[in-house]
């Protein structure tokens, strides 16, 4: 093997509640994390040291000396405004990887090709899933034959939700080894706690969903900084948000605890997240939030057709949307 594609996919947050700051600066976290079936293309290729180039990047990173012999790392994407250097968590995965793991495997280059589909700086981890396909790409392609708990130990390194991003494309890749797929910890929802890198593979919701955002992006950092000045009314209720999950509860009872605190921040720093919101709520569906730190926001819907019928009027209004299924 030497190229290998991974489905990178996106994720929405079901529930989110954030407690303090930690000793290293991190707010301490508790949400349910569920992967939905909308996804990147993450195309990894490693070309040995005198293989033909297939149309490299003129401005791939310096090569990276290691005990074998040198690695370079070229990386493109089909969106220009995004950064093909260390600024990007593919590129940034493929230097971690190097370094652990370059001395072991003979002098080349690495190839990344990212089809980007999902929004970006939208709140539903695409730059997170990249990373961990590259982490989850070298280890098929160099054959580290690396359990998902050291892919996951790997992906912390990258950031906090780079471990789910790595669990779930465990669980959908269909190309992956039957030892990633069936390991206890592949899943496509979890409750995460601490830093969001503490995993607990939770039944996963099952519906129709349609996600959309405003033209506009949203820091995560500002909105972490900025929700230790907000008032919250409501929080979460994970433990029973969990157990309800786990039960496979379905209906409004299960909406109940579908709250991510960092909407006290956001839809007043950002009107048009709010705008977007209320809209969403107006046409009727089960439930509508906003995922993670947005500026995305999601809709809970009955039926693939309430779904298709919400995301066409979405785009009417000039809004980018996109209707889907959760993963399984």
């Amino acid at each position: 093997m030497n190229e290998i594609t991974v489905l990178s996919y996106a994720k929405i947050n079901l529930s989110i509640d954030v407690g303090g700051i930690d000793e290293n600066g991190y707010h301490a976290v508790d949400m349910i994390m569920q992967q939905v079936d909308f996804s990147d293309y993450v195309k990894v290729g490693f070309v040995p040291a005198g293989g033909s180039r297939r149309g490299g990047n003129p401005d791939a990173s310096p090569q990276v000396k290691s005990a074998r012999g040198k690695i370079e790392i070229s990386l493109r994407t089909n969106r220009y405004y995004l950064p093909v250097d260390e600024r990007n968590l593919a590129h940034k995965a493929a230097r971690i990887m190097i370094d652990r793991y370059g001395s072991t495997q003979q002098s080349g280059r690495l190839e990344i090709n990212i089809k980007k589909r999902i929004p970006v700086a939208a709140g539903l981890a695409g730059g997170s899933g990249n990373g961990a396909a590259v982490v989850h790409a070298l280890n098929l392609l160099w054959g580290l034959k690396l359990s998902l708990a050291e892919i996951m130990e790997i992906c912390s390194e990258l950031g906090s939700d780079v471990p789910f991003s790595a669990v779930g494309q465990a669980r959908a890749n269909r190309n992956f080894p039957a030892y990633l797929r069936r390991d206890p910890m592949a899943a496509a929802c979890v409750r995460a706690t601490g830093r969001g890198t503490v995993l607990e593979p939770v039944r996963p919701l099952d519906a129709w969903l349609v996600i959309a955002k405003p033209r506009l992006s949203v820091s995560t950092p500002e909105v972490y900084r900025g929700i230790d000045d907000c008032v919250i009314t409501r929080r979460p209720d994970n433990d029973r948000l969990q157990a309800r999950l786990q039960e496979g509860t379905c209906g409004e009872e299960i909406y109940e605890d579908f709250v991510n605190v960092l909407e006290a921040y956001t839809l007043d720093a950002y009107p048009q997240v709010a705008k977007l919101k209320a809209l969403m709520e107006s046409m009727g569906p089960s439930k509508v939030l906003m995922s993670g730190s947005g500026p995305t926001v999601f809709a809970v819907c009955e039926s693939r057709k309430e779904a298709r019928r919400l995301c066409d009027r979405l785009r009417e209004e000039s809004y980018e949307a996109y209707w889907m299924r959760t993963s399984r």
